[in-house]
């Protein structure tokens, strides 16, 4: 299976959505819309130019192809564009949200620095920034800072995490003291419970829930801030960050149910006890960082015990080739396969087992047995069409992102093409902590 040609193909049929902005390109995001009736802006990473920009940019770190990067370059000058004229935006959950706001941007400007060099791209990070720290708000009880009604990495959490890791970039300490003073806000969302402690990471309106809503998965739950938490302390060594995880492994294995040799964490309590996500957003493909970053910063082996538990538990439902009501038909980073496929090739990259590549390779002949191959004037096109809301399967729709949809897959099917021929290495989003390049074991 050729994954390089399949991931060009995918570009090709992104590029379908292309349009020119007042200043550089972006891509249309009215198909996308169609499956749901509020639909995220053209700059986010989740749906929008800054996803699709890092798919560009690994298109062009694999063929060195200068198309690729002339394109990311474009899709540069339009998130500049937009955060110096237009920086309001549609659907977020924080302005300033990694997932769906200029945190995103500013990770994508930042790779494309990385990439040419450029001070123009600096110079929009930075202001990004001193925005963010101008419009942050005191958090919970009057500590540290906050943008918004979500903790966790969809929201501030996510903010918290660019920032260090534009402060490491730019050689920023005060970014980095912002971070670290912004963080006291999560410790302040702590919940004691009589196994240990959990932190609400979203708004509980935003699923219809009661204040009582309790996600202990990733990104949008405790897992999620418990990660937070790890870099923040990371990137400090300021112990009430270590020490507020404490309690969380506990809270998380009360609440695991048991599937096969495996076990899984329901998608949300206490009213979704028996549904369960597979892919990296509710699910074991997002949670597993959360041990992986427990286990790479302590070396305790049980946080690896429970990262392999949450495998066996995906596996025991039939993932990647059996779908269930937690894995509809959807094929994306976020909720489907591609998640899965990015996550088995972390615990390949990270721990040298033979087992995860033949599981990637497995989600990747998924992928392309459900891709929508194509010839358009003369193109060559891959799509694919899935609901994006899993309680409306009938409702599909094409999308193009990096998180919703088309350039998520294609950057997954990017690293297993690059698995195969023996030259992986990934640039990792914020909060993947696996190695960028395979661990020689």
């Amino acid at each position: 299976m050729d994954y390089l040609e399949i991931a060009k193909r995918t570009m090709n049929f992104i590029n379908t959505r292309k349009r020119k902005g007042p200043e550089g390109i972006f891509w249309s995001l009215e198909d996308a819309a169609k499956g749901r009736p509020i639909y995220y802006d053209e700059i986010c990473m989740y749906a929008g130019a800054s996803g699709i920009l890092c798919f560009l940019l690994g298109l062009y770190d694999v063929t060195k192809d200068s198309t690729y990067l002339d394109e990311a370059k474009e899709a540069g000058s339009y998130l500049k564009y937009r955060w110096e004229n237009e920086p309001e935006l549609r659907r977020n959950f924080s302005k300033y949200a990694f997932s769906s706001g200029w945190s995103g941007a500013g990770f994508a400007l930042t790779r494309l620095y990385l990439v040419t060099g450029k001070k123009i791209y600096a110079d929009t990070v930075a202001s990004i920034i001193s925005k963010m720290q101008e419009d942050a708000r005191p958090g919970k009880n009057g500590k540290g800072y906050t943008w918004s009604t979500f903790p966790g990495i969809v929201g501030d959490g996510g903010t918290i995490l660019f920032l260090i890791y534009a402060a490491r970039v730019y050689k920023n300490p005060k970014w980095k003291e912002f971070a670290l003073l912004a963080g006291e806000n999560l410790l302040e969302q702590r919940r004691e419970d009589k196994s240990g402690c959990w932190y609400p990471g979203v708004d509980p309106s935003y699923f219809g829930a009661d204040d009582n809503y309790i996600d202990p998965n990733f990104p949008m739950g405790t897992a999620g801030i418990g990660f937070v938490l790890m870099k923040l302390y990371e990137a400090g060594n300021d112990s009430k960050y270590l020490e507020g995880n404490k309690g969380i492994a506990e809270f998380m294995d009360s609440v695991a149910v048991k599937k096969g040799n495996g076990k899984l964490l329901p998608h949300g309590l206490p009213d979704r006890k028996n549904l369960f996500y597979l892919g990296y957003c509710h699910g074991p493909a997002g949670t597993v960082r959360y041990y992986y970053k427990m286990y790479e910063a302590t070396g305790d082996l049980k946080y690896k015990e429970k990262l392999e538990s949450l495998v066996k538990g995906l596996e025991a439902v039939g993932a990647p080739r059996i779908r269930s009501e937690g894995y509809w038909n959807t094929y994306n980073l976020c909720c489907g396969t591609a998640g899965i496929l990015n996550m088995y090739l972390g615990l390949w990259a990270a721990f040298g087992d033979e087992k995860y590549l033949k599981q990637a390779e497995k989600c990747g002949e998924e992928l392309a047995e459900h891709g929508i191959f194509e010839s358009v004037d003369g193109t060559d096109q891959v799509k694919w069409s899935f609901a994006l809301d899993r309680i409306a399967p009938g409702k599909k729709s094409t999308p193009i992102g990096c998180f919703d949809g088309a350039a998520g897959i294609g950057l997954a099917l990017l690293q297993l093409y690059q698995a195969e021929k023996g030259e992986f290495h990934v640039a990792r989003f914020l909060d993947d902590p696996f190695p960028d390049k395979r661990e020689e074991k």
